[in-house]
């Protein structure tokens, strides 16, 4: 098999987020098998599983590649081909993860028969993951494990795609949910009832200006946009027209840059809910707001002097460093202590959209690249 076979047989496995991966999991696991090299399989949500293995001698060191399993959904995109089944036209290939991210899978798995194994003097340990796009919630499963594996790897590089450039920054993301809940009336008696939407409305306004704020006194240049951004995703409430609304909820989130003290942001966040949630009660003690962290993974920030960036560059024969607003699970590997970077193949332009596909010569580059970061491992 080549690394387009290995391709199109990832691509058939419909692993959108939120839903099993098992059947994928089960076919990497049975390809390594084939190889003579053992997994262990972590299930970490019913039917949703992280795939570990390592290659190689049981030693401290080595470098970790990973990627996720999972892809965003198709549903309501203009498709022009089925997105499950890999169609090449010309030099590209199209199918849903083609570029985000199962490319890289690919390309390691079919480098994966060329290692020889017993000459490898670190070992090579492989990291695929669940539900990444929906929050990294696969691979946040995984950090106990993580936290104690052993042997312990120094270097991790994530293959999302960025062109085959070296990435060693992006934010992180922090998702946040908020319920208002007031009280009924009909809407000729206003003041019988606690509007949820008025107060959910002021809160609105209060990340307005918490996020003007954060433009004005947060900037980071090495990103587009250059300072932490918060966005209000989702919103509903109320039943009727004529009735006060008892429930008024909504998710936003944060993307933070590194060194942003978040935590001091959130305090904030809950100081002003604290406060509206006492005027509500004043008017009845029946009110309340609750609120709820959805998900956190932390931005990354791998210092340029760090052995990683330096092997990485001297890999690819460039001294181009690049930042990114989106985010990895990048970040969770490097919290955990492991010097890590993004680099992988395809472009982030293309993830996501209906018609995603990854160019042949991306997967060819990364093929080349990884071959050498192998070599240095023996």
């Amino acid at each position: 098999m080549n690394t387009i076979n290995i391709l199109s047989k990832l691509i058939s496995f419909r692993t959108i987020s939120e839903t099993t991966n098992k059947e994928l999991a089960q076919y990497i696991s049975n390809y390594l098998a084939k190889h003579k090299i053992k997994t262990q399989l972590f299930e970490g949500s019913p039917g949703q599983f992280n795939l570990y293995a390592r290659i190689g001698p049981n030693v401290d060191g080595g470098m970790i590649l990973s990627g996720h399993t999972d892809v965003v959904p198709t549903e309501g995109q203009n498709w022009t081909t089925n997105p499950f089944e890999l169609i090449k036209k010309k030099n590209k290939l199209f199918g849903r993860g083609s570029c985000d991210m199962k490319g890289f899978i690919a390309v390691v798995l079919n480098l994966v028969p060329k290692i020889k194994i017993k000459k490898l003097k670190k070992p090579l340990h492989l990291i695929f993951s669940y539900d990444e796009e929906v929050g990294c919630i696969g691979i946040q499963k995984l950090i106990p494990f993580l936290k104690k594996i052993k042997p312990k790897p120094t270097f991790c590089i994530v293959g999302e795609p960025t062109e085959m450039k070296l990435v060693n920054m992006h934010k992180g993301k922090k998702n946040f949910f908020v319920s208002f809940k007031g009280i009924e009336s009909h809407s000729s008696l206003i003041e019988n009832g606690v509007n949820a939407i008025d107060y959910c409305g002021e809160f609105i306004n209060f990340l307005k200006i918490l996020q003007k704020n954060l433009i004005e006194t947060k900037n980071h240049k090495k990103f587009n946009p250059p300072y932490p951004t918060i966005n209000i995703g989702k919103i509903s409430g109320g039943i009727a027209v004529n009735i006060i609304p008892r429930t008024c909820e909504l998710e936003f989130e944060i993307r933070d840059t590194p060194n942003l003290n978040t935590e001091k942001i959130i305090e904030t966040i809950k100081t002003f809910l604290k406060k509206t949630e006492k005027k509500m009660k004043e008017k009845d003690k029946k009110c309340s707001i609750k609120f709820k962290i959805l998900n956190n993974f932390p931005p990354l920030e791998t210092n340029e002097k760090k052995q990683i960036v330096n092997l990485v560059l001297e890999k690819l024969k460039s001294n181009s460093i690049s930042s990114v607003s989106f985010g990895t699970e990048a970040g969770v590997f490097n919290k955990i202590g492991f010097e890590t970077i993004v680099c992988g193949p395809g472009s982030i332009e293309q993830a996501h959209k209906p018609n995603e596909y990854i160019e042949e010569k991306q997967l060819k580059k990364c093929e080349d690249f990884l071959t050498k970061i192998i070599d240095f491992l023996y």
